[in-house]
C-alpha cells in the first residue's frame, strides 16, 4: 500500500463531514504505521476539533499510555494543509510538533496557511501530493482563495425547449421527483441559496434542505438564505421567513418593514441600484467580503439574467425534462444578453447525466 491509498482513506473520510463543515472545509486525516492505520479522523463539524486532532486523540484512546511511541516514526496523511493561524481552534502544526512523526503526506496546499513552511522550518519531511481527490474535496474553497470572491452556481429546471416559469399557477414543477431531490444535496453543499422576490411571492417556497438523510446528522447547519426585493413587497408569511436558521433581504432600502410575528434571525443587506433594479456586481462585492465560498442561486429570469449578463455565474446546473412548454411557460433566462449556454467557447459541459426521466447537464464557465 502507498501514499495514494492512505491519502484515498483519508478523503473518504473527510466526506463524511460534506454537509457539515461550510464555511469551513472538508478534511479527512490517517496515522500510519508500518503500513497500518492506527488512528483516523475528520473535521466533523464548523468550529469543531480538526481532522488531524482528531485521528491523534483516536491513537490517545487507543494506546493510552503508549501513545507517543506509537505516534513515532508514524506517516500521518491529511488531505489538506494543516493549519498555521490561529482560528475558531488553534493552530494545529502546533499539535503535531509534539511528536516525532517520520513523514507529514498532504494531499492538497491551503493557499491561506503556511503549515508546511512551518513544519519543514521544524525538521519534518512533509510531502505535497498535489492529489486530484483532495483538491476536489474543497473546490469552492480554492476558488475563494484565488479569485476572492464566492463560487456561484445556478440551478434551473426547464423544458425542452428552455422555459422554466410556468404561468399556469395550477401546476408547480417542471422536472421530477428525482431531480428535486438531487437539488438537495446541491442546497446542502451551499453556504447561500439566493432567490428573487417574485419567486418568493409567486411560488411560496421553503429554499431549504429537507432531504432526511442529510437533516438527520446531528451536526448539520441548513444554509442561510438570501432574498433579492428591491421594494421590499414580499410575501412575508411564506416558509423562506418562518423557517429557522439565517435570512437575508437584500435591497436598496435602509430599513425592513414591520413583518409577522414569529419571523426570527433575519436581517438586511442593502445594495446599490443599477438601472432600477438591485445591483447584482455589488451583492459578489460585499458578499466576497463575509466568510461564504459557494452560493447556490435558484431564481426566476430577471435575477438569473442579472447575475448571468454580469458574468457572475460560475457553474450552470439544468435540469431538463422532455417535455415542450411552448406558451404555457416564459424562457428561464431574462438577461439582456443572447447567451448561447451550449457555445462551446463560453462553458464546458462538465458533466451530463439522466436524473430519473429528467436529463441533467452542468456548464462551468471557461
Amino acid at each position: 500500500m502507498n501514499d495514494t491509498h492512505f491519502i484515498s482513506k483519508a478523503v473518504s473520510l473527510a466526506l463524511k463531514g460534506k454537509f457539515n463543515t461550510k464555511p469551513g472545509v472538508n478534511v479527512g486525516c490517517v496515522i500510519v504505521k508500518n503500513n497500518k492505520i492506527i488512528g483516523q479522523g475528520f473535521y466533523e463539524k464548523y468550529g469543531g476539533a480538526h481532522a488531524e486532532i482528531n485521528a491523534i486523540n483516536e491513537v490517545k484512546r487507543k494506546y493510552k499510555k503508549n501513545f507517543v511511541s506509537q505516534l513515532a516514526e508514524s506517516d500521518i496523511y491529511v488531505t489538506l494543509e494543516p493549519c498555521s493561524k490561529k482560528g475558531k481552534t488553534g493552530a494545529c502544526v502546533n499539535e503535531l510538533k509534539k511528536y516525532d512523526f517520520k513523514r507529514i503526506v498532504i494531499g492538497a496546499k491551503d493557499p491561506t496557511q503556511n503549515g508546511i513552511k512551518n513544519l519543514q522550518l521544524a525538521g519534518y519531511e512533509v510531502i505535497n501530493l498535489n492529489n486530484q481527490q483532495c483538491l476536489a474535496l474543497n473546490e469552492s474553497f480554492f476558488y475563494k482563495a484565488k479569485f476572492k470572491k464566492p463560487f456561484v452556481r445556478a440551478k434551473i429546471a426547464m423544458s425542452s425547449d428552455h422555459k422554466s416559469v410556468l404561468i399556469s399557477k395550477k401546476r408547480k414543477w417542471i422536472t421530477g421527483i428525482p431531480a428535486r431531490n438531487d437539488v438537495q444535496t446541491l442546497r446542502a453543499e451551499a453556504d447561500i441559496i439566493l432567490t428573487g422576490a417574485g419567486t418568493i411571492n409567486e411560488d411560496n417556497p421553503s429554499m431549504n434542505v429537507r432531504s432526511k438523510k442529510i437533516i438527520a446528522n446531528k451536526n448539520f447547519i441548513q444554509p442561510e438564505r438570501y432574498v433579492f426585493s428591491n421594494n421590499l413587497k414580499l410575501n412575508w408569511s411564506a416558509p423562506f421567513f418562518k423557517l429557522p436558521g439565517k435570512k437575508v433581504v437584500v435591497t436598496s432600502k435602509k430599513n425592513l418593514p414591520r413583518f409577522p410575528r414569529g419571523i426570527n434571525d433575519i436581517s438586511l443587506m442593502s445594495l446599490k441600484r443599477n438601472s432600477g433594479s438591485l445591483s447584482s456586481k455589488d451583492f459578489i462585492k460585499k458578499i466576497s467580503k463575509l466568510n461564504i465560498n459557494n452560493i447556490l442561486i435558484e431564481a426566476g429570469p430577471k435575477l438569473l439574467g442579472s447575475f448571468g449578463d454580469n458574468n457572475l455565474i460560475d457553474e450552470y446546473i439544468f435540469y431538463i425534462s422532455q417535455e415542450k412548454l411552448g406558451d404555457k411557460a416564459l424562457y428561464f433566462y431574462g438577461g439582456s444578453k443572447q447567451l448561447n449556454f451550449f457555445d462551446k467557447k463560453l462553458f464546458d459541459i462538465v458533466d451530463e447525466t439522466n436524473i430519473g426521466k429528467d436529463r441533467k447537464i452542468i456548464l462551468r464557465k471557461k
